[in-house]
């Protein structure tokens, strides 16, 4: 490496770097932002890239393609100039010269009651109409929606559920691993979550229970019923890959009924992701208890703030309570 090297030719050597010392979902997300960064990067060599030129960069980034896709540049240009660090090529990261660009942040979006009732009838139409092609698997995204609704996990944490996660009696769930992609976009199980430190158990409300139950009422062979087996299956009674259920989400949101409703809000159908069930989950209990410590613990914060500004909602304290979610979901037919 040598200050001639191009930006395209160390991004590609920070990726293999990274390899092995993160996981590798991390890496998957890695090598697809530099496969769109390298080519827009065009010809910069390592000694070109000033500070000045790095924001020009980045700007074009977030021009062309999004907010958030500068963010993934930004991270990907930081470690690979810090390789060019590590190996003597240049003395300073010239990306550390760059200010942060101060953003201001919007009321998270959250479903209300009512909303999610509309959502519930949608979804159970789509499955009714659905079943006699594809069998119980056409109720996966019910059944998950509701879990995720009861529990606030992340909808790739409730897929990676296991028979052996889920106490039906007790109405209690553990969670300690989460679906991913990896390199070559295969879905596995991850035995670990986002953040280490979030293993715990959950108390579920009982329309979440119930969606459990029908999952295990349609497991029908024996391998379906082991412990280590899924607890919500797909079609091929394996695990159910997150990215099917938020493609089968975003045809119910296109439904007039849900357009209509979420505009009641300021929703737009674009605001109904499946993630919007892990901020709901935080946000309804809000208007019953109001304790953000809880809701922190739900959704597996280690800080508050984080909890406060990206899942609390336009109610702004929630509660990981089962009893509370209950008490505003209701029933589920």
């Amino acid at each position: 490496m040598t200050p001639s090297t191009t930006l395209s030719m160390l991004l590609e050597a920070w990726v293999a770097d990274r390899r092995g010392d993160v996981r590798p979902q991390t890496v998957r997300i890695y090598a697809d932002t530099v496969r769109w960064l390298a080519p827009m990067a065009g010809g910069l060599t390592v000694a070109e890239l000033t500070p000045a030129r790095i924001k020009r960069l980045l700007d074009d980034v977030e021009q062309r393609r999004s907010a958030s896709a500068r963010k993934q540049a930004r991270v990907a240009l930081k470690g690979a100039l810090g390789l060019a660090v590590d190996d003597d090529v240049i003395q300073y990261n010239p990306i550390l010269s760059l200010r942060r660009e101060k953003r201001a942040t919007g009321i998270p979006t959250a479903l209300t009651a009512a909303q999610v009732q509309v959502l519930r009838r949608l979804v159970r139409e789509r499955a009714v109409q659905s079943e006699r092609f594809v069998g119980p698997s056409a109720h996966v995204l019910g059944w998950a929606m509701e879990v995720a609704l009861g529990s606030g996990l992340r909808i790739s944490e409730v897929a990676a559920l296991r028979n052996t996660d889920v106490d039906l009696e007790a109405a209690r769930i553990s969670v300690t691993g989460t679906l991913i992609d990896d390199e070559g976009w295969r879905t596995v199980r991850q035995n670990e979550l986002k953040a280490r430190a979030q293993a715990r158990a959950i108390d579920l409300p009982q329309f979440a229970v119930r969606a459990l139950r029908a999952a295990r009422a349609s497991q029908q062979t024996v391998p379906a019923r082991l412990p280590l087996a899924p607890a919500i299956s797909g079609r091929g009674r394996g695990y159910v890959q997150p990215r099917n259920l938020g493609r089968t989400l975003r045809e119910i949101r296109a439904i007039p009924d849900m357009v209509a409703s979420l505009a009641e809000t300021g929703l737009m159908p674009n605001d109904l992701t499946t993630h919007i069930f892990r901020r709901t989950a935080a946000t309804l209990a809000a208007a019953s208890h109001g304790d953000l410590a809880a809701a922190q613990s739900l959704l597996g914060h280690a800080d508050v703030r984080t909890t406060e500004a990206h899942y609390a909602g336009a109610a702004w304290r929630a509660v990981g309570s089962a009893t509370i979610l209950d008490e505003i979901l209701g029933e589920t037919a």
